[in-house]
């Protein structure tokens, strides 16, 4: 990675985290208690069936309702304690809930299943690359793209790696994997306009965000990432509108950071000086940064300009 792209990654991996989990593997079921009709009928004294209630779990965890999918697993793997759909869905809600060890020997546990071997393998590489475990989680994410190409969260991991290893070309291509199998995910946006920022093609990084956050309009991640991108196009106004004041020093300190990446010195000592009146906890690291500035003009100034 050159030494500009390693800087716009630091400012940008102090705010945010490159990936994120956006979904889940089990599918897109509709809440089944939503739907006309008679449901199916259980037999007495045993609750709903289990194909319904493991399709109610799926429903849950394509909602991100993690503790409520738990439960509704955790109840249907009492009745049939061999039943892998239901284990790898129990699997999916721990790494929902980073409870992450126990999201790991679940999903080694339904490996031997033929039918969910590939999400099993997904699921394995998400979780060991969360544990910072990328030597292992990777090649087993790519051996599940491999069984079943459809598997996004699997390309987006694998994107993310690329990313952080400063292979942008490689990432955005897996990026572009994870949205030709589910084009409506968010994360996958977010973090492919991150890709954009390390390229310098921060028009196209901020279309990216603003559709991550129109298909996702909560997601935090990609609304502080389009800060970032406008930033980096010197639209700074509109960097900083709508501010929390709860969030406010984090925005102006990291806003300086690529103002003065950018050279614009006058700009970035204004955000840093800002952050730090706004909130006294921030006089660490924006001060830490105004020093830096300093230097940054001392060096700028040193160098002649170059007439063409």
């Amino acid at each position: 990675m050159t030494g500009s792209a390693s800087r716009r990654m630091s400012a940008i991996f102090a705010v945010v985290a490159l990936f994120t989990l956006g979904g889940c593997a089990m599918g897109g079921s509709p809440l089944l208690d939503e739907e006309t009709g008679s449901p199916p009928q259980a037999e007495p004294g045993l609750g709903e069936p289990i194909g319904l209630a493991i399709a109610k779990g799926e429903a849950l965890l394509s909602s991100r309702q993690f503790e409520a999918a738990l439960g509704k697993f955790s109840n249907a793997l009492a009745r049939e304690p061999d039943n892998y759909q239901a284990m790898l869905g129990l699997a999916e809600a721990q790494l929902g809930l980073r409870q992450l060890v126990d999201a790991l020997a679940g999903f080694e546990s339904v490996m031997e299943s033929e039918e969910i071997r590939a999400k099993a393998l997904q699921g394995r590489g998400i979780t060991l690359t969360l544990m910072g475990r990328d030597g292992l989680g990777l090649p087993l994410l790519r051996q599940a793209v491999e069984q079943d190409p459809g598997l996004w969260r699997a390309w987006n991991t694998i994107g993310r790696s690329y990313a952080l290893d400063g292979d942008a070309e490689n990432a955005l291509a897996s990026y572009d994997r994870a949205l030709l199998a589910n084009g409506k995910a968010a994360s996958v946006y977010n973090n492919r306009g991150m890709t954009l920022i390390m390229k310098m093609r921060y028009d196209e990084a901020e279309s990216s965000f603003r559709h991550a956050l129109a298909l996702d309009p909560a997601l935090e991640t990609a609304k502080m990432n389009l800060r970032l991108a406008l930033a980096w196009q010197g639209q700074y106004d509109e960097a900083v509108a709508e501010l929390k004041r709860g969030e406010a020093p984090r925005v102006l300190n990291n806003i300086g950071f690529v103002a003065m990446e950018r050279g614009d010195f006058a700009t970035a000592k204004l955000f840093f000086t800002k952050a730090m009146e706004i909130s006294p906890s921030y006089y660490p690291v924006a001060g830490k940064n105004l020093e830096y500035l300093e230097e940054r003009k001392k060096i700028a100034a040193a160098v002649p300009e170059v007439v063409g």
